[in-house]
């Protein structure tokens, strides 16, 4: 199994920066996942920042999950994103946030990152996740991208990503970037 040793270096994009979270980033993450437009898909955040520090502590000492911060090229923090669920050669994407003003390449450019970070640094072959059925955008965003859906129950939709459709992809998103 994949280790997580908290000693990776950031993964360095055109428009964005790929780096893990540090305790310094609760604020920020506290003010995406309480931010109700932002995270009326996402499970329920407490505006607590005592405990989102304690959350980033406990993170810490996990070695089955990774956390990141995508940053602009002046290391401004713009979202986050999460690798988690680990099972094999899978794993579960998601908490994927960004803030007000990001450009598209910065959105589009942090999902190519948290890709390569998954498939081609840590070695996973399938990318298991859920979106809300209403989170419409999102939805598009990943069928556009090769995922499929696998499932569905009254709220979600379940979808199945590989490494395979990440590499097919990967060079048109990037041309799209310019």
């Amino acid at each position: 199994m994949i280790k997580n040793t908290h000693d990776f270096k950031p993964l360095e994009g055109k428009y964005v920066n790929l780096r893990e979270v540090e305790i310094d980033d609760a604020a920020f993450i506290l003010s995406l996942r309480c931010d109700e437009k932002k995270a009326r898909f996402l499970h329920k955040t407490e505006n607590n920042l005592e405990k989102q520090i304690e959350y980033l502590k406990r993170y810490k000492t996990l070695d089955n999950e990774w956390y990141f911060i995508i940053e602009n090229k002046r290391h401004e923090p713009l979202g986050t994103t999460r690798i988690y669920n680990v099972c094999g050669n899978q794993y579960t994407s998601g908490s994927w946030l960004m803030k007000d003003g990001s450009l598209p390449e910065e959105t589009l450019e942090g999902a190519l990152l948290t890709g390569q970070m998954a498939y081609e640094v840590l070695g996973f072959e399938k990318d298991c996740f859920d979106v809300r059925k209403g989170n419409k955008k999102v939805i598009r965003f990943h069928l556009s991208g090769g995922a499929k859906i696998v499932g569905e129950d009254e709220d979600n939709y379940y979808f199945e990503k590989t490494k395979e459709n990440y590499l097919k992809i990967k060079p048109l998103y990037y041309a799209m970037l310019g």
